[in-house]
């Protein structure tokens, strides 16, 4: 009897041994916790005080009147009203802008394509052009865009000059309205080194397996590049084509330092007109409203792309 009376009673000293290592633990837990908080503190204050802050006070502003110099007043929705009933100039911006989204996009990707298939050839020196081919993207963009204008100048510039000697006439490829936007197309791919070593790598990753079976069948290596290359590349299309808009609606720099605003505003991009109305009249609740609409614009159409592309994009393995 006695020894079932023991049994039953609880023996504290036991109990301490057992739960005071999980103590220990859970002490271990949050000081491990608080250490990982401390290592991503610097990211966390950057990500809210250089990202969430201004997104949340330029969507403020975009329904006040400030100037950066007077208190905000709050108008509603004034600011967007203007934009989209009486503002000639965003229409000209954005008209600009959809049009170097469009074709300056498809021209990268398809340009990005194309040296990639020069770089995955098992030519002699190979490592040597992949060099050559990425030594642009390493130039700064000042040095790049005052080089291409240079190019490009109507009396003495080395296109022209190429082009005088089949007896072109000289062409005004930064002045002509109609030339303007292609000529910075055109020179963007200078800079494709980036997406042609994003390309190569997804080339790269495509089994020889599938290109020997294709030999095998008679496949010609045009149906080859076309029924095995493009599919099996269509995730990093993907990827280069949502940077590439978004980049694309961001086009700024380059007008700005070889064209300016262009002949009748023909290279007045919608961020360009956004940095004039911020920094040049000080309308920066009128800038935060343009700003707003083009991030509404771009994720739109991002999402778009996104959405469809389960009827578009195939991965290796995929039924």
């Amino acid at each position: 009897m006695q020894d079932l009376f023991t049994e039953d009673v609880p023996n504290p000293v036991k109990e301490e041994k057992v739960n005071k290592p999980k103590k220990k633990i859970m002490n271990k837990k949050v000081r491990e916790g608080l250490i990982g908080y401390a290592f991503a503190s610097l990211w966390l204050i950057g990500i809210l005080g250089f990202t969430i802050y201004p997104l949340i006070t330029s969507f403020y502003y975009s329904f006040t009147n400030y100037n950066m110099i007077d208190k905000p007043g709050f108008i509603g929705f004034t600011n967007y009203v203007t934009l989209f009933t009486m503002d000639d100039l965003f229409w000209k911006g954005l008209g600009n802008t959809l049009f170097q989204v469009v074709v300056g996009t498809s021209f990268s990707i398809v340009v990005g394509i194309l040296v990639a298939c020069v770089l995955n050839k098992p030519i002699k020196g190979i490592g040597i052009w992949r060099t050559i081919f990425y030594l642009p993207n390493v130039v700064s963009s000042v040095a790049m865009a005052l080089l291409w204008t240079w190019i490009f100048n109507k009396d003495y510039g080395l296109l022209n000059e190429f082009l005088g000697l089949f007896g072109i006439k000289d062409i005004n490829w930064l002045g002509d309205e109609r030339l303007v936007k292609f000529s910075l197309i055109l020179m963007s791919a200078w800079g494709s080194g980036v997406t042609a070593l994003f390309f190569l790598g997804a080339m790269k990753g495509i089994p020889n397996y599938l290109y020997e079976a294709a030999d095998i069948a008679g496949v010609s290596k045009t149906k080859q590049f076309f029924s095995i290359t493009i599919p099996l590349i269509t995730p990093t299309i993907l990827f280069m084509l949502v940077t590439s808009i978004i980049g694309n609606f961001q086009y700024f720099m380059m007008a700005y330092i070889m064209v300016g605003k262009g002949t009748n505003n023909s290279a007045y991009y919608l961020a360009y007109y956004l940095y004039d109305m911020a920094f040049n009249y000080n309308r920066l609740g009128y800038a935060s409203a343009i700003s707003w609409v083009m991030f509404v614009v771009v994720i739109l159409i991002v999402g778009v792309i996104v959405k469809t592309s389960k009827k578009w994009v195939y991965y290796l393995g995929q039924d």
